[in-house]
This record gives structure tokens, C-alpha cells and sequence, in this order.
């Protein structure tokens, strides 16, 4: 075996594990201990698409994760962004064409890819579930027509975007994106932890084609010929038998403890702090790991998440975002992106995130209005709930809160009653209204409970119930007219801040990797490819990496996976 004499990288910022590369005139100047045409780094959505078009192209694949495997794809609600008219579109009656599908999602990505890419993406998007779907994964083709954050359990496809906001409805006619992975109703009334039914068919499909995966196998170096090509990986595993089921043990523990409540729901920070004593218990194990060298033959893809649980990078790359509740796994710690950096490639995007702040279901939450603490109202509170969550925090200092009624706040509870919502979004609504909300017979007592400006805040009731009564399509934010209502007292104020304590606001990272749109290589600062390198998912800059809306990221990781994997076969 080789022994790199890596050191970890100087940068003050750098905050990872990764080394500097093992640099080496050749590959007969290493003793391998494994050899394979793809090593493929971090083996989730975009690893295992990776890894699966490979082997159906005649490679042979080794696929290394830090942890179990799965990454944020197994834990997520089992959606993928599809349009253009999918097979599932078209058995649920649902309208939709690739141009169409371009035109949304062209306000979505903005300039973050090429239009050729964005092109590619939407054209492809019907035979990537035709490809899925052939792959074992099953989805159910009953829609659900309304706005919400997550569809009810006997749902399973549904608009996952911002397609049925006034706004968005100028450019593009509306079509139900979001495809449910099918699971049995009653378990996907949890809605997450559900994306097992997408990714297990992939990986027992790449096992049974011949995929070598090795689990807990942390890639710490990249290995570099003389010709500043990627040749292979090192990494560390256990090869006690015995310490390695004792370091699983307290991995399964602690996923327990972080699997007791969803991530939004107040009162899961209590068992994600239980959760992270045990995973320091199996950290303190990782020292006693030995290093097993792998030949990369035709390259190496990285695809081992974005950074969110890594919170000295959010600090240093988007500080705004620290008050938010990391959504993803523990394997977002940031390596995959920099073992690219740590060979010249460069990132971009790097402080942007996605910061999921839902309010709906219930609906009636979206139709009261929302305030930064200037009391001033600044979107349609039915978008998306990424959408507002960005704005909130990009520009509002991520302050704000949601003004109801009486009428509204009695509604809402009714709407998630009964078995209307799923439980977490039930008791989002309840424990607000119980626990959070501030109540004044009057907008003038409202505003000096929440200290916000009297004036504003009346001005702004007084222009919203004028657009309501109105029902002409006044709204400034263009929301539309079905759900404005007159609010009228007692009110209600409920903080939605990007810290409020009893409504938690989940987020993850979009930047990544610069990469070669039509191959996936990654690039140095000069533009050029490194040669063996390759990127996908949220290691790499893609079709989700400006604006995040559900399932976009999953899509994002089989398309970028299997367009690098073409590359690397030479297809």
C-alpha cells in the first residue's frame, strides 16, 4: 500500500476532514489494493444513478460511502421533479410539455445552467422516469390539484412548485410535477424517511449488475499522477470486524434519536443534541481505521452531498442561514466538494441555500399576510415555501410574521383536523396557534405586542383588505383573488422567523462544484477540466442549485449522475 504523507489543507476556512492529494509520478507506483473503471464517492441519489448507467454501459463500479448509504435521498418524502409529460403525467390526465415544463422551471434556475442544459433536462425528464420506473422504482399517479407543501398520503403526484402562483402563471401554464415514490398510505403519512422507495430499487438494481459498494469507507484523499489526472482514492475503513459493528451500533442510534420527530417540528433539536452525543462516541472510534488504496481506471465522481451539517462552513460561506435547522444527514459535511477543491477545482454558489419556510397546509395560514419587522408585507404567502423562506432571509434579515383573524386561525384548526393533514403538519398549525401566537382585539394592540410599527402594520391590513374586498386582481404581490379574504379583529400574530422558536425553519445548500455542463468533469479556475474528475448532485453546480422546489434536487442528482456516467463510458 501506498502511504501518502497528505496533509490537511492550510486554509484557515478549509474546515474538513479531506487532505491535500497523494501526488504520484504513475499508477505502477501504487500498490492498489482495489481496481475498478468508476470509483464513485458518496452513494446516494446521484451516486447510485452514477453508479447504475455505468454498469449499464459495461463498467465495472466500486462505490465508496462515509456511512450506510442512501444519503439525503433515502431520508427525503420520496419526490422527484418530472415533466414534459411523463407516463405518470399522462395516466393522471395531466397536461404538460417539455417547452412548457422549460418555461417554469426558467424562472426557477435563472442563469445557473446553460438554456441547453435546462433544455436537456426538461426533454429528457419523461424517459428519466421511464428509466426509473424500469429500475423498480413505482409511482402512484393520483393528483392533488391545490397549493400545499405535501400532499395527503392517498397523493402522489402534485404541484411541488411555485407553477400555481399568479406570478409564475404568466410564463408558464400550470402541470403537477412532484412524483411520489409509492408507499403504503399509512406510511406515508410520516412524509419523510420515505425516499427508500426511490433509491433501494436503484441500489439493488446496481448490485445485482455487479456493483462492488463498500459502506463506511471515508475518502480522505484523491490520488494525482504526474499528468494532474485523477487516478484513484484513499480512504479510511475499519477492518475490525468488531469495531465496525460497534461504530454501526451507534450510528443506528443515534438515526434513531433523529428520526423520533420531523425536522420542522419544535422539540426535535432535543433528541438531534441526544443524537449527536452518540455520534461523538462513534467519531472517537474512527481513529483506529486503516487506509485502503482504489484505482479510479476512467475517473472518479464525487457525489457525496452538500454542507449543511457542517456548520463551520455555513458560517463562513452564508452566515445569515446559522439560526436554521440543517436538513439533509450527516454525510453533508462538505467533503465531496473539498476533495474537488483540493485538486484546483472551483465552487460556485456557495452561499446559496434553500430555507423551507411552509405555512401551508393550512391553507387558511397563507391567507392571512405577512410583515418583516418593518410591518411591512412583502410576497404572496401562498409561494412556495423555499421561495419565501429566501426572501425572508436574503432580504428581510430573516424577520417576519404571519397576521391572522379570528375567522382564519378558527379555520386553520379545522383544516387539519380529522385526519385532513398529515400529523407534522397538524401539529405545526396547533402549536402555534396555541403556544405562539400573540392575540390583540385590536392592529394598533397587535403591533405593540410584536414591536412592529403601528402605522405600518395598519396600512398594510388596510391595502390588503381593499385588494380582498376588491376581488379584481389588485394584490402588489399578485396573489390571487380565491385567496385573499378580509381580516378583520380579534388578530393574531405568529413569528416566522428564520429563528422562531416554535416553528423551526429547515435549510439546505445549493453551491457546489463548477463542472463541464454536457460531461459533469470538474473545472479549475481556467475553465479547464481535471482530467478523472467528475461531479454530480449537490457536490456540483446544477438545475437546483439557484432555486430549490420539491423533488428538483433528486432530479438534479439522476440527471447529473447518469450524463457523467455516459461521459466516463464514452457514450
Amino acid at each position: 500500500m501506498f502511504q501518502g504523507e497528505g496533509m490537511e489543507q492550510s486554509s484557515q476556512n478549509w474546515f474538513s476532514s479531506v487532505e491535500t492529494p497523494i501526488k504520484v509520478t504513475g499508477r505502477d507506483a501504487v500498490s492498489w489494493d482495489e481496481s475498478r473503471d468508476l470509483v464513485v464517492v458518496g452513494f446516494g441519489g446521484a451516486g447510485v444513478a452514477t453508479a447504475l448507467q455505468s454498469l449499464d454501459n459495461g463498467l465495472s463500479v466500486i462505490a465508496l460511502d462515509k456511512f450506510a448509504g442512501g444519503g439525503a435521498t433515502i431520508i427525503n418524502g420520496a419526490v422527484v421533479y418530472a415533466g414534459g409529460g411523463t407516463s405518470v403525467q399522462k395516466e393522471a390526465d395531466i397536461a404538460d410539455t417539455a417547452d412548457n415544463m422549460f418555461n417554469y422551471l426558467k424562472q426557477e434556475a435563472e442563469d445557473i445552467v446553460s438554456d441547453e442544459t435546462l433544455r436537456d433536462f426538461c426533454d429528457t425528464s419523461p424517459e428519466m422516469i421511464d428509466w426509473l420506473q424500469d429500475k423498480g422504482v413505482k409511482f402512484g399517479s393520483t393528483v392533488w390539484h391545490k397549493k400545499t407543501s405535501y400532499p395527503g398520503p392517498e397523493y402522489f403526484v402534485y404541484h411541488s412548485d411555485n407553477s400555481l402562483a399568479t406570478s409564475y402563471k404568466k410564463h408558464a401554464t400550470p402541470a403537477a410535477r412532484g412524483h411520489r415514490g409509492y408507499v403504503p398510505i399509512e406510511e406515508g403519512r410520516k412524509a419523510t424517511n420515505l425516499g427508500y422507495s426511490i433509491f433501494n430499487p436503484l441500489k439493488q438494481s446496481a448490485l445485482d449488475k455487479g456493483l462492488q459498494l463498500e459502506t463506511y469507507h471515508e475518502v480522505r484523499q484523491l490520488v494525482v499522477d504526474d499528468n494532474q489526472e485523477i487516478i484513484g482514492v484513499m480512504a479510511l475503513y475499519f477492518d475490525n470486524e468488531k469495531l465496525l459493528k460497534k461504530y454501526q451500533k451507534l450510528k443506528q442510534r443515534a438515526e434513531r434519536l433523529l428520526m423520533i420527530l420531523p425536522p420542522i417540528l419544535p422539540g426535535y433539536n432535543f433528541f438531534a443534541k441526544r443524537a449527536m452525543a452518540v455520534l461523538e462516541k462513534a467519531k472517537a472510534l474512527e481513529a483506529q481505521r486503516s487506509q485502503k488504496m482504489i484505482e479510479a481506471k476512467k475517473g472518479v465522481m464525487l457525489s457525496a452531498g452538500g454542507f449543511i451539517y457542517n456548520a463551520d462552513m455555513l458560517n463562513h460561506y452564508a452566515p445569515k442561514y446559522n439560526a436554521s435547522l440543517p436538513l439533509g444527514t450527516e454525510g453533508d459535511d462538505g467533503s465531496g466538494i473539498r476533495l474537488g477543491q483540493s485538486v484546483g477545482g472551483i465552487t460556485d454558489n456557495m452561499d446559496c441555500i434553500s430555507a423551507w419556510r411552509f405555512i401551508n397546509p393550512p391553507l387558511s395560514f397563507g391567507r392571512g399576510f405577512i410583515v418583516n419587522k418593518h410591518g411591512n408585507r412583502f410576497i404572496d404567502e401562498l409561494v412556495y415555501g423555499a421561495t419565501l423562506g429566501v426572501e425572508m432571509v436574503e432580504n428581510h434579515e430573516g424577520k417576519a410574521w404571519l397576521i391572522l383573524d379570528k375567522n382564519l386561525v378558527k379555520a386553520a384548526l379545522e383544516e387539519v383536523s380529522g385526519g385532513k393533514a398529515l400529523n407534522f403538519q397538524r401539529d405545526l398549525a396547533r402549536l402555534n396557534v396555541w403556544f405562539a401566537a400573540v392575540k390583540s382585539p385590536t392592529i394598533e394592540g397587535l403591533a405593540k405586542k410584536l414591536s412592529l410599527p403601528a402605522e405600518a402594520l395598519k396600512v398594510q391590513l388596510e391595502t390588503y383588505n381593499q385588494a380582498a374586498r376588491a376581488q379584481n386582481g389588485s394584490d402588489v404581490y399578485e396573489k390571487s383573488d380565491d385567496d385573499l379574504v378580509e381580516i378583520t379583529g380579534p388578530f393574531y400574530g405568529i413569528d416566522i422567523s428564520l429563528d422562531a422558536k416554535l416553528f423551526p425553519c429547515p435549510a439546505l445548500t445549493l453551491g457546489g462544484l463548477k463542472i463541464n455542463e454536457a460531461t459533469g468533469q470538474v473545472l479549475d479556475e481556467n475553465g479547464k477540466v481535471v482530467k478523472g474528475l467528475y461531479a454530480s448532485g449537490r457536490n456540483a453546480i446544477g438545475v437546483s442549485s439557484k432555486n430549490y422546489v420539491s423533488g428538483l434536487s433528486v432530479a438534479d442528482c439522476i440527471f447529473s449522475g447518469r450524463r457523467a456516467a455516459q461521459h466516463i463510458s464514452g457514450h
